[in-house]
């Protein structure tokens, strides 16, 4: 009798942890296009409360029935079997854990996103502060208001011109679903949103992949409401778009050329340039990979390595700017295999996601795949922390395989 008295008084308690998790989940996602420190501190939050509600069969459940939940903490596991190997010390090792520690967190966001309306708050949170920047970002551009001094010469606002530009060409196509889906006045909002926000990222901002992404997600969404229709006539008018785009004395024809004249130099044997130094790393990283090909160096190898094989010190990296390299390079083509996993659970399990879920989920992936070809963006805080928090926030929502088991015991 005084174990259930004692079971009775504690679930008020991890009722309030839970409800707490699921306000601090909701502040993440505001946090996230504003501010790293703030991201940090809810995210963290969120976990924490997460842990102290307990609920740990609910969890057991997500594990076992929830296919990205557990590529989760099977792509975080590399890391620590990494570390039985790997050619640095321990401190720099840990420091990699660290950057990669989101996904081992984020397993925890499944069980609190299962709450459909905070899922629901959080996802138009982000939204909504995506909607703030772009507000900014427009101020900044045509009334040369500064909002913050750290991006003066940068079109970034409170994050820089790369993150920027991705979030606005994420935001743009979520503006773009809306604008097709909703049927009421509220449309031509979305509309206006979509034009703006695709307007920043090919005549404001000036991160190429930005341009990359958006063209990237528009081409999936033609191929969501139109099948292969829809993608093969948004592949000629992106080709038709980008041709016109090169005509206009704007950022995105400045941007071309520059690559291009970029480009030019390091066949010339000068890579001192954006474009040039991503070649070299990819070059040099493609070095280390020969020679370690099955499971690389281990973890957090790749800064200390790569000096072996850098022209000099003055142009050593601490990643490839390119993820898949920066796996390859630790982990060989096992850590390749385990990342491309990650992603093709991703794509397949997406197809059993209900409505609007499914388009988002994958436009997460486009967007992360994508853009991890020039970015090492799983490893980098905010956009590292985007792909886990709104793949746990989408895919929380898959049903559990068994008749046996009710959907409430994992709430």
């Amino acid at each position: 009798m005084s174990d259930d008295l004692l079971s009775r008084s504690r679930r008020p308690l991890r009722d309030y942890f839970q409800r707490l998790s699921q306000i601090f989940a909701v502040l993440t996602a505001f946090a996230l296009p504003l501010s790293t420190a703030a991201l940090m501190i809810f995210f963290t939050a969120t976990v924490l409360c997460c842990l102290l509600a307990g609920n740990w069969y609910g969890k057991y459940l997500m594990l076992r029935y929830n296919p990205m939940a557990l590529m989760f903490i099977l792509f975080f596991a590399l890391f620590l079997i990494g570390l039985s190997y790997t050619t640095v010390q321990w401190p720099i090792a840990l420091h990699t854990i660290t950057k990669y520690s989101k996904f081992l967190l984020g397993f925890f966001l499944f069980s609190t996103f299962r709450h459909e309306k905070t899922a629901h708050f959080a996802f138009f949170a982000f939204l909504l502060a995506a909607s703030l920047t772009l507000f900014f970002s427009l101020l900044k551009y045509f009334e040369h208001w500064n909002f913050l001094p750290r991006f003066a010469s940068d079109s970034g606002v409170f994050k820089d011109h790369i993150f920027t530009g991705f979030l606005f060409a994420f935001s743009s196509y979520c503006f773009a679903v809306f604008a097709f889906s909703i049927k009421n006045a509220w449309r031509w909002l979305f509309v206006v949103l979509f034009l703006l926000a695709a307007y920043n990222v090919l005549f404001i901002n000036l991160g190429r992949s930005g341009y990359v992404v958006l063209f990237s997600l528009l081409l999936l969404l033609a191929n969501q409401l139109f099948g292969w229709k829809g993608l093969l006539a948004g592949l000629l008018i992106s080709i038709f778009l980008c041709g016109g785009l090169l005509f206009l004395p704007d950022n995105f024809k400045e941007r071309f050329n520059l690559a291009h004249s970029e480009i030019t130099q390091y066949k010339q044997g000068s890579f001192a340039t954006s474009v040039g130094l991503r070649l070299e790393f990819y070059h040099n990283s493609f070095k280390l990979l020969k020679k370690h090909p099955w499971i690389g160096t281990g973890t957090g190898s790749f800064a200390q390595d790569y000096l072996s094989v850098s022209t000099g010190k003055q142009f050593a990296t601490q990643n490839p700017h390119n993820e898949y390299l920066n796996i390859a390079v630790q982990f060989g083509l096992l850590g390749v295999l385990v990342l491309l996993a990650m992603f093709i659970v991703h794509a397949w399990t997406s197809f059993r996601l209900q409505g609007l879920h499914q388009y988002f989920a994958q436009a997460v992936l486009m967007s992360i795949v994508v853009g991890s070809l020039f970015n090492s963006w799983l490893m980098d805080l905010t956009q590292g922390c985007f792909y886990v928090i709104f793949t746990a926030l989408f895919f929380a929502a898959l049903p559990y395989k068994s008749d046996k088991i009710s959907l409430k015991s994992a709430n």
